[in-house]
């Protein structure tokens, strides 16, 4: 009987240990090969996916220290910069660990030409995941203007599901994809109502075992695919000489041809060294052309600020550097409407009791790849400013 009672009692530990350390490699492998542990950024265009987005969040809020995200636009991921490295948050990360703050961690949060509702939505979920302690949010001044209100929302692919019928209508939500949601919704609901033991028995697995949690990823990673089908693949090849069907090619519309800063030779380099079009004038000067403080783009900054207050965030906000020579050169902004408006973004900021930054002249025109997006020395001069007025926030909150 003792000895039954004896083995039980190690099966059960056995089994506990198994569960324990699977689940911690499974974490650290995905994680690791997501790039998390890295200085991760999102990739380049507006193509972050909600999973990747709630792994992300799940891997920041998992880690231990100070942690800080900056939250903002593609000058926060580094459009400028081929490296992550490079990033204003990797500078930032090297700034405090290499003086006041040891212990501190900076990720980025970063959205490839977000919206201050795709920042008001990311703050949101970084509150509520309790991910971080401090949030850096950057405002970009051509948030404001009207060209960048015909978007307000870039990213709708993942906030929407959490958005009401008010919300996508005035965020400009394409009714295609609302109803093609609610239509996805009504299925989900459906197989939902119809779910089997078994089906409540895997969620269960799922959400305690990492290892079935990721098992896509994870045959991913190690085999390119699940292992049956990599398997039988393989089998066919060697036995009959079988080579697996290629995929399809996917068809994509035809571009606009590539304007000269953004073609690969040119894409990490000066402003100055490759010619700038009319058609890049232009833009430019959409824009930088805010004329009104009523518009949706000022509505939702004033919602993330109250929000920050409200739920007694700490945080501070910095306007991005703006490349003034380039501007000048070609009189794409009139600058008596710009300190007036840079003047109404600064005091919704402090109305709420934050702390505002106003970057807009702090870097030279030479370390600018275009009208905003910074090289890496410009990167590296705004994670000193930063840092510098980060140290007595950190400091006063006692590093809790």
């Amino acid at each position: 009987m003792g000895q039954k009672t004896v083995g039980s009692i190690t099966f059960i530990v056995s089994l506990v240990v198994f569960f324990f350390i699977t689940n911690s490699l499974a974490l650290w492998y995905v994680f690791h090969q997501m790039g998390y542990d890295h200085n991760f950024r999102f990739a380049d265009g507006a193509h972050v996916k909600a999973e990747v987005l709630d792994l992300y969040l799940e891997y920041v809020a998992g880690q231990g220290g100070y942690k800080i995200a900056v939250v903002g636009d593609s000058v926060v991921q580094g459009a400028g910069v081929p490296e992550r490295e490079q990033t204003l948050t990797a500078h930032l990360q090297e700034e405090l660990w290499g003086g006041y703050s040891k212990t501190a961690r900076v990720f980025n949060f970063g959205l490839p030409g977000g919206r201050p509702a795709d920042l008001y939505m990311m703050v949101k979920e970084l509150h509520e995941a309790g991910a971080a302690q401090m949030i850096i949010v950057n405002i970009s001044y051509p948030f404001f203007s009207y060209e960048m209100t015909k978007t307000p929302l870039l990213y709708f692919k993942v906030w929407s599901p959490g958005l009401s019928v008010i919300e996508k209508e005035e965020l400009k939500v394409p009714a295609g994809f609302t109803s093609a949601q609610g239509a996805e919704a009504s299925l989900q609901q459906g197989a939902e109502d119809s779910e089997d033991a078994g089906d409540n028995v895997e969620k269960t697995v799922s959400r305690y075992w990492a290892v079935y949690r990721f098992r896509q990823e994870i045959n991913r990673y190690l085999f390119g695919g699940p292992p049956a089908v990599q398997g039988k693949a393989y089998l066919d090849l060697i036995l009959h000489g079988i080579v697996p069907d290629a995929a399809p090619a996917e068809e994509f519309p035809e571009e606009e041809p590539l304007s000269e800063k953004d073609k690969p030779e040119n894409r990490y380099k000066v402003w100055t060294s490759f010619p700038w079009s009319d058609q890049d004038k232009e833009h430019l000067k959409n824009v930088f052309n805010v004329t009104e403080e009523d518009n949706v783009n000022f509505k939702y900054y004033r919602l993330l600020c109250g929000y920050l207050q409200e739920n007694d965030i700490p945080a501070l906000i910095f306007m991005s550097p703006v490349n003034h020579s380039l501007l000048q050169r070609y009189e794409l902004l009139d600058y008596s409407s710009y300190v007036h408006n840079t003047g109404l973004i600064r005091q919704v900021a402090e109305d709420r009791g934050i702390l505002f930054l106003n970057y807009q002249e702090a870097i030279p025109p030479h370390l600018f790849h275009d009208s905003m997006h910074m090289l890496d020395e410009g990167n590296a001069i705004t994670a000193g400013l930063l840092s510098q007025e980060l140290q007595p926030l950190i400091e006063g909150a006692g590093q809790r």
